[in-house]
């Protein structure tokens, strides 16, 4: 079969000493790769001269420079849609790669059904692996269950995950314009990757993992060095309802949650989750946009919401055929 050609996308801000770092082993990887490769860097709007110095250092890697700062999303966006490859790899700049990088990944993608493709992504500090993310029943809806590969026993076959990490994944870059990329309305970071992924897999396509390929991840290296604690946490939970009310049609499903939130809203008052709380009632401000964009993705779901979640495991580490 012939080699899938490869557009990395790497978004920046104020990321010079990270690039220095992990483009030497990025190129390495593509060294040799029997079809075309490019890489793209989108600079954020930083002050730290990043254009300068990969046009110095790297004058092989394509520079995008926005006018503004635009944050993630609207960032990896412009590489994106800038790319000219099949494959796109979304690359954090604080991921070092291997020299293994592509041969396993690209592989899957000779299944037309395969949307995504994500390496074992190791956080360098703990040794664990951050890329196998399944779901368990939760109050109002589920809530994430974090593996490691030895909870899955066999490595062989599909592996699915229930969202791609945005920090270092292949998508296919057809399927990937035609979702439009990652939503800006989870701006200015957290839970992008996993709302594109999980729109994936309500169009009928697979998000999978990659076991036999590893790349270290410095995690919340960028973001947790701009943004305090509190305001991370509280975007995060906003952008997690946002996610439910964007993404969820199963009409049970709506019953349940709106059957059970008012008491999950109690909990988080008497249990001091204050975050949690307000980026609840932060969300509410998103409505009028939620249901346009509702009715946009739509059009383009073919699964139902229960056979999604049958598919990335509910409680425990169900396999793909």
């Amino acid at each position: 079969m012939l080699a899938k050609s490869v557009s990395v996308v790497i978004p920046t801000y104020n990321g010079l000493s990270l690039l220095a770092k992990n483009l030497p082993p990025l190129l390495a990887a593509l060294a040799g790769h029997a079809a075309s490769v490019e890489i793209i860097v989108v600079d954020d709007a930083g002050n730290d001269d990043t254009p300068v110095f990969l046009r110095e250092h790297f004058p092989n890697v394509t520079v995008i420079v926005n006018a503004s700062n635009l944050g993630f999303a609207k960032s990896v966006n412009k590489g994106i849609f800038a790319s000219r490859h099949e494959i796109v790899l979304a690359l954090n700049n604080d991921v070092t790669v291997t020299v293994d990088l592509l041969a396993k990944a690209l592989n899957w993608f000779h299944d037309p059904l395969v949307f995504s493709v994500t390496p074992n992504m190791v956080d360098q500090r703990h040794g664990k692996s951050q890329a196998i993310t399944r779901l368990k029943p939760g109050i109002c809806w589920f809530n994430a269950l974090h593996l490691q590969p030895s909870d899955l026993g066999d490595l062989q076959g599909e592996i699915p995950l229930f969202f791609a990490s945005g920090g270092a994944s292949f998508y296919d870059r057809e399927k990937l314009i035609l979702l439009g990329g990652f939503d800006p309305i989870y701006h200015p970071f957290y839970v992008e990757d996993l709302d594109l992924s999980y729109r994936a897999w309500k169009a009928g396509w697979k998000c999978l993992m990659e076991p036999g390929t590893i790349v270290y991840h410095e995690t919340s290296s960028t973001i947790g060095s701009l943004h305090k604690k509190r305001k991370i946490k509280f975007i995060g939970d906003r952008n997690r309802t946002l996610f439910l009310w964007l993404n969820i049609t199963d009409v049970s499903m709506i019953t349940r949650y709106f059957l059970f939130l008012p008491f999950s809203l109690l909990y988080d008052l008497v249990a001091f989750r204050k975050y949690k709380f307000l980026g609840f009632f932060s969300a509410m401000a998103y409505l009028p946009r939620i249901m346009e964009l509702r009715t946009k993705r739509k059009k383009l779901f073919k699964v139902r919401d229960r056979d999604v979640l049958m598919t990335i495991g509910l409680s425990g580490p169900p396999r793909g055929k």
